[in-house]
């Protein structure tokens, strides 16, 4: 029999609960979670040895090692459902700081862009809170293909295909529920603008690329934010092997990774047939050099010019 007071086994008993299967656990305040980690053999070696002397199993033993190496980062507080109106996009080039910035941390390594493009900087209440972009789209994708129709012939395609849109970014970190598919509503309608303005073709379909994967912070990133706009899940990419579709070899594991096929066909509208690329003509060329200067002019510079001109 123990000689402690009755209260205090009591306070004991009450920090401990069962689990579901009827074991005893010890509650604490947070509460821990099971996580499957794989050690070095010298290392597991050491926290036992380490266990040996102080009487702790491993689990206690990394608890007691790590203890004041890490601290719980403070507690973050979950913003309001985002609102729309404090949300804007502004376009930038992809040598601005901010973008450079967020391009370098976003999940897939960045291997330039080829061909068409407008990146923009997401702010919310006035601060930039990620980016988001839209590129050429690309070219072999069958199950894209066939969800959109696109033509077998090669030239009537590569034609067509102008007229999608290939998200070809997007990083957001700002936690708002709801704020990713603000967004993206929000960018495919001005980017549908700002694209026709430019390139002068018809915007007609969205693409993007998502590799899904298990998340450290236990959620899944599979392309939710674009379900919730109303894309659809058409198939999943194949994946590279050791080089990508030029033949260039690479490393990396997200290249390697099959991808989910997300596309958006906008109602009403037609795919190219007739577009003629800018880069064999001169003529062209210039005109959208002056449409891209027009869109990427300050409009503190245009204040001050017009102001000059009065």
């Amino acid at each position: 029999m123990t000689d402690l007071p009755l209260s205090v086994m009591k306070q004991q008993i009450e920090e401990y609960v069962r689990d579901k299967k009827g074991r005893f656990s010890e509650a604490i305040n947070p509460p821990c979670k099971p996580i499957k980690v794989y050690l070095p053999e010298p290392l597991i070696r050491s926290l036992d040895e380490y266990g040996k002397k102080n009487g702790t199993g491993r689990g206690k033993s990394l608890i007691s090692l790590l203890e004041g190496v890490l601290d719980a980062p403070p507690e973050t507080i979950t913003p309001e459902q985002a609102d729309k109106n404090k949300v804007h996009l502004e376009l930038v080039k992809t040598s601005h700081p901010l973008y450079v910035e967020y391009r370098k941390n976003h999940y897939i390594p960045n291997r330039g862009v080829v061909g068409q493009q407008l990146q923009y900087l997401i702010f919310y209440e006035n601060k930039v809170v990620g980016v988001i972009g839209g590129a050429s789209a690309v070219y072999t994708t069958e199950d894209r293909d066939i969800y959109f129709g696109l033509s077998e012939e090669k030239e009537l395609k590569t034609r067509q295909l102008n007229s999608i849109i290939n998200n070809n970014i997007f990083k957001l970190d700002y936690p708002a529920p709801n704020l990713a598919t603000i967004v993206l509503k929000k960018w495919r309608k001005q980017i549908i603008r700002d694209w026709e303005l430019l390139y002068g073709v018809e915007v007609a379909a969205f693409e993007t690329f998502v590799v899904e994967e298990r998340l450290w912070n236990g959620k899944t990133r599979n392309g939710a934010c674009y379900r919730a706009d109303n894309w659809q899940l058409v198939g999943i990419t194949k994946g590279y092997g050791k080089t990508n579709t030029r033949g260039r070899k690479h490393n990396h594991r997200l290249l390697k990774s099959q991808k989910l096929i997300y596309c958006l066909r906008l109602k009403g509208k037609t795919f190219c047939t007739e577009y003629i690329p800018n880069w064999n003509d001169p003529k062209r060329q210039k005109e959208i050099t002056r449409r891209r200067k027009e869109l990427f002019e300050d409009k503190l510079d245009n204040l001050l010019k017009s102001i000059k001109q009065s």
